[in-house]
């Protein structure tokens, strides 16, 4: 696809300068470099984002989303599985190592420290959660391994 609006564009390139009235042949060349140019440099930029834009989403972030209220209720069930949750964020650490999210079922703390990573401050942003449902000190939680909030990807 990409290919076939380059051959296009190189045509009207040629074209244009064709249609150069009055103008020598050094200078017909000049402009068609210049285009050429300014065409491989858009052609690069649509690269670009296509690129960044097909980053997708994990699939582990596709799966089954499973309410707080379940999970907390389960909890014996869930202890020790892997579960996707998706809320609000209503607390974060002021480093970014931890957050409490809220699907309006329940809240759950997630503690993404031991995952080696940290988000930035997002209170008040929807969030996904896939992690690890675990039980500490008689207190239920998420290890999150991957958390997605506004298209941005963290892990």
């Amino acid at each position: 696809m990409l290919a076939k609006i380059i051959v296009h564009n190189c045509e009207l390139v040629d074209l244009c300068c064709n249609n150069l009235k009055g103008e020598n042949s050094g200078d017909k060349m000049v402009a068609r470099n210049w285009l050429l140019n300014t065409l491989g440099l858009l052609a690069l930029v649509f690269l670009i984002l296509q690129s960044v834009q097909a980053k997708d989403e994990p699939a582990e972030l596709k799966g089954e989303k499973i309410k707080i209220i379940d999970i907390l209720q389960n909890a014996t069930i869930y202890e020790g599985k892997m579960v996707l949750i998706e809320g609000r964020i209503e607390t974060e650490c002021p480093s970014g190592c931890w957050f409490i999210v809220n699907d309006s079922t329940g809240s759950i703390y997630v503690d993404i420290l031991p995952s080696n990573f940290v988000i930035p401050q997002k209170r008040g942003e929807d969030a996904k959660v896939f992690g690890n449902f675990t039980i500490k000190d008689g207190d239920p939680m998420i290890i999150g391994k991957i958390v997605k909030i506004g298209g941005e990807i963290y892990q």
